[in-house]
């Protein structure tokens, strides 16, 4: 996962260094403790070439001035480039809400991953707010529950 990481979030419009990049194998691993995680895995034998997770957590819900509540937050949504096209990404992204239960979803996603984007908004998702904070801005997203 550390590799999808690396390939996926150092390009455009992420463009994070190299070390937090890959850092997502680890902040998955903090995370997995965290009750409701979920997570989807897009591999061929040992090759891992997508991955989506999330766990309950309502910080997003609190960012976005609302109430929280049973809310679901999906972490990480990550598939290779050269794998992209292939409906992978909204094959993982709805396996793990669907795993997720009931209850508001929530993701935060850079305001220009114009792909990422349209896969969200495709699937009911709705701005919420922008929100900046340590030289990052992001959109905070919202998904109502099923």
């Amino acid at each position: 996962m550390a590799d999808v990481g690396e390939e996926v979030f150092t390009r455009p419009p992420w463009r994070e260094p190299v070390s937090r990049a890959r850092g997502v194998a680890a902040r998955l691993l903090a995370d997995s403790h965290r009750p409701g995680f979920v997570l989807a895995l897009a591999r061929d034998d040992d090759e891992v070439y997508g991955f989506a997770y999330g766990h309950r957590c309502a910080k997003l819900a609190t960012l976005a001035s609302r109430l929280p509540g049973d809310d679901f937050t999906l972490r990480e949504l990550a598939v290779l480039p050269s794998r992209c096209g292939r409906g992978l990404g909204a094959a993982l992204h709805d396996t793990v809400l669907e795993a997720a239960g009931d209850g508001p979803r929530w993701l935060a996603t850079h305001p220009a991953a114009t792909a990422a984007l349209g896969l969200y908004r495709s699937r009911g998702w709705r701005t919420m707010t922008l929100h900046a904070s340590h030289g990052q801005t992001r959109l905070i997203m919202r998904k109502s529950a099923r």
